[in-house]
């Protein structure tokens, strides 16, 4: 890359500083700084200035007081506070050069501080100038390179100037111009990098090995090459900057001009080159150029070629120029010191560059447009996240106001998470940027920020789009699924996508949409039917519940079967829970914990469906409660729901519904509706709704099935009822039958019905059957049955069908008159006994002829007591007795009590005409009352 390709920026602040100390303004001077937090300069008389932060300057005489003698380099180790220079003759050719050690901290306090000189040999007979010098951190190992292509090597206790050793570690055929120690993590191994005017080296100076490892074919000159704290070694050439690791050269920064020095501060490259680049402003120029970079006043002065040199900062991270200008005189030396560079030029001017901070720098490259630039200057700036983000944000807007919509959504993409991605999603809903749209949705959903609205959008574009390849990648590729899966569901069902939105039913088990997909948009009933096999009966009876209809109207034998299937199960379970819970309201509380679909949800299913109702409700009662023990300790809902299943079943074969399939695997004779009606009402043990099947068959004129009803609750009398309302007179015949032992007031209603038919063939002997019970059982009294049978118009019964009954009839009442009037006979005569025994007693004296005590059976003797009733007491036997015989004291009582009752019957007026209305022979009822004779007591009222 050529050097006027990299952009050029001001992003440092020069100054030039005035009013320095006088060892600034020397002409020949030589500043060396290496993180110390001083400054040292070397001045041409061969003392040396120490510069504080405060530019307070403490000054010593650093070399001897030979004519020429001056400070050539120095070296500051800061690990030990120890300057190292070099001291050199320039006078002469064949000077030896002075290696010293001084300690930093005494010479900061001290006046007099004699240094460690170093001894060493010389390389060769000829000498050479000393070009280069190197020390390791503890001063163990010092390395020296001279202009006659030697490297030596000096070991030990150097700052001791005890124990050292020396070797040769190299013969160059050229001048060594740069050496640089490192050492590796552990410190057992430490590494030279040497560099000549044609080859890069590295040595092993932990051992005896000194063959070198030629890194490169190249090298560079004097200053040109530095050691970062990576240890990676840059060396700077004319055409580029390349950077050496001890395996080899590594990557590098292509930059075309003559280097002549090369430092670093912080990950900047500063260089300095011997004549303006043609990276530097043009130099008459004094205010902002065409990229809005402003010149410092040092920049705007008009130097001659040779009496000029061009300082370059380089950003290496950012490839790119963040400062260039020129110094007058050229660069003498350059410090790095506080936070900022300072570089001397060699007029004795003093230039501090200061880094401006990142948001001056951002709002440069904001000026120009140069977002990618400041993204990476802010990511390299450990600028944080959310800013970051921002300057994404102000990139897409500046690509998106220039209608490059792709290139601005790749930029919005980075600020998920930090800007509100409506501010977005806003800029491209239009029909053409939708791909946008989706790309910036789908990473929206990889960094799980994306709420159901954003999945709703995002499905939309990619069916709107049609693109159906993206929209599988995206349901079928989501580890983590970080978007709401109800709402992808939704939308590929409501564009069509059905595939994609089953696999996602599916997979997240969706039960419910599953169903509806295969069901409302897909038709296909059969696998959904399939589907609800495989779920447990509680979740298949919900869904058979919702679309178990349009499963009927399309497969309605299959799904007959799995409501079947389903309901038996969940009564199974619910019977089982029950078993095991035992009885009272525990069984209760644990039966309902059990799932179950009830029967009264499932037949509505079957709305258009009668037949297959039939058929369902045929297989749920055969299999469930066909049994007698099967209906016996039902929950209160199943209950209801056998009910239920026999009264729908009754009604349908009423109607004349005829199940498509037999409840039987092989039947022996295929029956009617009407016959099935009567086998269920024959065989519902008592589980039916009586009334409600009792309208049902009334209603439909089914005479078989109410008999069967009143045959199964016992109603002997409403059973024969009905059989003389429908003339059925064999059934009539079977029930008096089976029933008339027991209850022969049955015929009493069949007397009367033989009676208004005269027409049926047997009628004679039935009418004499009726006769004869009756007449056995006293059940009606003659004038009745006379009555019952010549009552009617309809009546044909003729003197001589009755002449048997009433003969015998004649006899029994002819034989009770004369009993009768014998009983008569005796009370008329126990009346006049009764009767004249009452006068006696009122007009007639009586004698008492008893002697003896009927108490005590002793002689009567004075006092002694005499009663009507001729029974005589001592006085002294009757005690508190009263005036009442003992003896008929009982008789006299009872005779009492039934006169009391005589009485009180005698106000009974409502339960005499009771009586009498019941009664089926009223004059006996009369007769009887008056014998007890209850005017006796009555009582005239004056009115």
């Amino acid at each position: 890359m050529a050097s006027f390709q990299l952009r050029q920026f001001h992003f440092f602040k020069r100054e030039s500083l005035e009013a320095l100390p006088e060892a600034f303004k020397q002409p020949e001077l030589l500043l060396c700084s290496n993180g110390g937090d001083l400054m040292f300069i070397a001045d041409s008389d061969g003392s040396i200035h120490i510069v504080n932060r405060s530019f307070i300057v403490r000054s010593f005489v650093a070399t001897s007081e030979v004519p020429g003698t001056r400070i050539t380099q120095m070296l500051h180790i800061h690990e030990t506070r120890t300057l190292l220079t070099i001291e050199e003759n320039v006078s002469t050719a064949s000077s030896r050069p002075t290696i010293k050690l001084w300690p930093v901290d005494k010479l900061l306090r001290q006046t007099d501080v004699q240094p460690v000189t170093v001894k060493y040999q010389l390389p060769s007979s000829t000498p050479h100038p000393l070009t280069a010098v190197a020390a390791t951190p503890s001063i163990s190992q010092i390395a020296l390179g001279f202009a006659g292509g030697h490297i030596v090597l000096i070991r030990g206790n150097i700052a001791k100037s005890k124990s050292t050793k020396q070797r040769t570690l190299h013969v160059a055929p050229e001048p060594v111009t740069n050496l640089h120690f490192i050492a590796d993590d552990t410190g057992t191994s430490t590494t030279l990098f040497a560099t000549t005017t044609a080859q890069t080296l590295a040595f092993d100076t932990s051992g005896s090995k000194s063959d070198p490892s030629i890194l490169e074919e190249r090298g560079c000159g004097i200053g040109c090459s530095l050691v970062n704290d990576e240890d990676e070694l840059i060396v700077a050439r004319d055409e580029a900057i390349y950077v050496y690791t001890t395996e080899g050269r590594g990557p590098c920064f292509a930059f075309d001009a003559p280097k002549v020095l090369l430092r670093r501060f912080r990950h900047y490259l500063l260089l300095a080159t011997a004549a303006p680049s043609t990276m530097a402003p043009t130099m008459d120029r004094s205010r902002d150029d065409d990229d809005g970079l402003h010149l410092d006043s040092a920049d705007s002065r008009v130097y001659s070629y040779n009496d000029a040199t061009t300082f370059t900062i380089l950003d290496t991270k950012n490839k790119l120029v963040a400062y260039t200008g020129v110094v007058a005189g050229g660069v003498r030396g350059v410090a790095t010191e506080w936070g900022s560079v300072f570089v001397l030029g060699g007029h004795g001017t003093l230039d501090h560059f200061s880094e401006k901070d990142l948001l001056e720098k951002l709002d440069i490259l904001y000026r120009q447009n140069l977002y990618p630039l400041a993204v990476k200057m802010a990511q390299n700036g450990n600028y944080d996240l959310a800013s970051v983000a921002g300057i994404y944000k102000k990139y897409g807007d500046w690509l998106y106001s220039k209608d490059d919509f792709d290139t601005a959504m790749s930029q919005y993409m980075q600020t998920i998470g930090y800007v509100e991605p409506s501010y977005i999603i806003r800029k491209y809903l239009d029909a053409q940027r939708l791909i946008s749209l989706a790309s910036y949705l789908q990473e929206l959903h990889t960094a799980g920020m994306a709420t159901s609205d954003h999945t709703t959008l995002l499905l939309n574009c990619y069916t709107k789009l049609r693109d159906e390849e993206r929209l599988n990648q995206f349901i079928h590729t989501q580890e983590d699924y970080q978007f709401d899966v109800d709402t992808a569901i939704h939308v590929c069902r409501q564009a069509g996508f059905y595939d994609q939105a089953l696999y996602l039913a599916d997979k997240f088990a969706k039960t419910g949409m599953y169903l509806k997909l295969k069901v409302e948009d897909q038709d296909d009933i059969k696998a959904a039917l399939e589907y609800m096999h495989k779920l447990g009966d509680s979740d298949a009876s919900v869904y058979l519940a919702e679309f178990g209809r349009r499963c009927l109207a399309s497969l309605p034998r299959e799904t007959t079967e799995l409501l079947v299937e389903v309901c038996i199960s969940g009564m199974n379970a619910r019977a089982g829970a029950a078993d095991k819970s035992g009885g009272g309201d525990a069984r209760r509380v644990s039966v309902a914990a059990v799932p179950m679909l009830s029967m009264r949800r499932i037949q509505h299913l079957f709305a258009d469906q009668p037949a297959w109702l039939a058929a369902f409700l045929e297989q749920v009662i055969a299999r469930r409660w066909q049994q007698p023990a099967s209906t016996v300790g039902l929950s209160d809902d199943e209950e209801n729901d056998v009910k239920s299943a026999w009264n729908t079943l009754l009604e349908l074969y009423l109607c004349g519904v005829e199940s498509p399939v037999a409840v039987s695997p092989q039947p022996t004779k295929k029956q009617a509706p009407k016959e099935r009606a009567l086998d269920l009402l024959r065989n519902s043990n008592a589980s039916i709704d009586w009334d409600r099947a009792y309208i049902l068959c009334a209603s439909n004129g089914f005479t078989e099935g109410i008999a069967a009803l009143y045959e199964q609750r016992g109603d002997v009398t409403a059973l024969l009822e009905l059989f003389i309302e429908h003339d059925d007179v064999q059934n009539m015949q079977s029930l008096l039958d089976k029933h008339g032992g027991e209850q022969p007031d049955l015929f009493i209603k069949a007397l009367h019905y033989f009676a208004r038919n005269p027409q049926l063939g047997d009628n004679e002997r039935l009418l004499s059957e009726c006769l004869a019970t009756i007449e056995k059982h006293n059940l009606m009294s003659p004038l009745r049955v006379l009555q019952a049978l010549g009552g009617s118009d309809r009546s044909g019964v003729t003197l001589g069908m009755v002449r048997g009954y009433i003969m015998r009839q004649i006899e029994a009442s002819t034989k009770r008159i004369q009993d009768n009037e014998k009983t008569i006979s005796s009370y008329a005569d126990k009346y006049t006994a009764h009767h004249d025994n009452m006068d006696a007693l009122k007009t007639k004296p009586v004698v008492f002829q008893s002697t003896k005590c009927t108490s005590c059976m002793a002689p009567l003797d004075l006092p002694s007591v005499h009663f009507l009733c001729k029974h005589s007491y001592h006085q002294r036997c009757l005690g508190d007795i009263g005036d009442s015989c003992p003896k008929c004291q009982v008789e006299n009582q009872a005779l009492e009590d039934q006169r009391r009752r005589q009485e009180l019957a005698a106000r009974q007026h409502d339960a005499f005409f009771n009586k009498l209305q019941t009664a089926d022979d009223g004059f006996e009822v009369v007769a009887s009352w008056f014998s007890k004779n209850p005017f006796a007591f009555a009582r005239l009222v004056d009115q």
